[in-house]
């Protein structure tokens, strides 16, 4: 039997994790126990090329990305992703007919021995390699009778590469035509808000670790970008997508300050003076955690001066305003250009602020843990007169 986990009118979701049989081809238990893993990585145009694979949406290539102005003449520029420049088929989609998911969104070719890597993200890596390649046996697939999309995208679950990753394949996938069944993260409020906005009646599977996954007909919409580095074509379509949610009335400052006090990680250790601080120059500390999804995009569609530490909620700046200024903050031992990136594609005003010390600043993703302090005196220099 078919677990449901939420529904709205129209749609169901489905946990695999209980799913086992049913008549209208949600998941079927296979004989043998495993199968082997893959042992390459080629692009969904490879899979075309070979037969593997045929285009639903033909990709449109492009020049690379230009070099962002916020990176070019800053110390940031070398800690920027290479990949984050290269083009993609960013509005392509693929039909792969017995196509295989595994996991949190990885896509196999249907004989299972190479992954669709420029769909397939695998953080740190290049685009030759993928961790699946290491592993000596997977699960076999269990069978998904129909046709089904996959949007989830590693860490998925996680709402910045949520928002930035798998929500502009659920836009892409709409504008194309009837969006099918699909594979995607909708645990948290923010995806469920965002497939009822899309319209969606159909059912969602819930990606599942090591999970794996063969469709009849397996239909993938291409990334948007490079993680971290949305193309301005694709905010506009996160803007379009939400054009109906306005700035509320009823609380729009426009002075914020993300606080990371409700986070489990990552912590401001000074973070009761920063806000004292801030607090005197007319900033409101907020926790996006307490608020739902719409209530974020109408905060950030309002705001004019954002103040936070490296994180998730950043990502909201697709809605803001352009002009609107941000300054991050992150500690030496791990420096992310991602929401420069993301600022540069939504011409925000934008300035990186990282924590005294000596040495070369950090990019080690296992550094990303660690608390830091905010100079309060060198933020103040920041904001100038107020």
């Amino acid at each position: 039997m078919e677990r449901q986990l939420w529904s709205f009118p129209g749609a169901v979701f489905v946990d695999c994790r209980s799913a086992r049989r049913s008549k209208t081809g949600v998941v079927q238990n296979s004989v043998v126990p495993f199968s082997p893993a893959p042992i390459a990585c080629e692009t969904l145009a490879s899979l075309v090329a070979r037969g593997a694979a045929s285009w639903l949406r033909a990709p449109v290539l492009g020049a690379d990305q230009p070099q962002s102005d916020v990176l070019a003449d800053s110390k940031l520029a070398d800690y920027a992703d290479p990949q984050a420049r290269k083009s993609g088929a960013s509005e392509a989609i693929a039909l792969i007919e017995g196509g295989r998911v595994y996991g949190d969104g990885i896509v196999l070719a249907p004989s299972g021995d190479t992954v669709a890597r420029d769909v397939s993200l695998d953080f740190g890596r290049s685009g030759e390699g993928h961790w699946l390649l290491q592993e000596n046996k997977l699960r076999t697939p269990e069978l998904i009778a129909g046709r089904v999309a996959v949007l989830a995208t590693a860490l998925g679950g996680s709402y910045a590469h949520w928002l930035l990753d798998e929500l502009p394949r659920l836009i892409s996938l709409r504008d194309w035509g009837e969006l099918p069944d699909l594979i995607t993260h909708a645990q948290a409020e923010c995806g469920r808000s965002a497939l009822k906005l899309a319209g969606f009646r159909g059912r969602v599977i819930e990606p599942v670790r090591r999970k794996h996954l063969q469709v009849d007909e397996l239909i993938v919409p291409a990334l948007p970008g490079w993680v971290g580095c949305v193309s301005a074509a694709h905010v506009q379509r996160l803007v379009n997508f939400t054009e109906s949610i306005q700035v509320s009335r009823a609380f729009a400052p426009e002075r914020i300050y993300i606080s990371r006090a409700l986070a489990k990680r990552r912590h401001v250790e000074n973070e009761s003076a920063v806000t004292a601080a801030l607090a005197a120059r007319g900033f409101t500390c907020v926790c996006l955690e307490q608020l739902s999804w719409e209530e974020q995009i109408r905060l950030f569609r309002g705001v004019k001066i954002v103040v936070a530490p490296h994180g998730a909620g950043l990502a909201n700046l697709v809605f803001s305003r352009p002009g609107t200024r941000v300054i991050e903050c992150c500690g030496r031992e791990y420096v992310n250009s991602c929401f420069a990136q993301l600022s540069e594609a939504c011409e925000l005003d934008y300035t990186l602020l990282v924590a005294p010390g000596e040495g070369p600043w950090g990019t080690n993703p296992k550094s990303n843990r660690l608390d830091f302090s905010i100079d309060i005196e060198a933020l103040r220099a920041v904001l100038g007169p107020m």
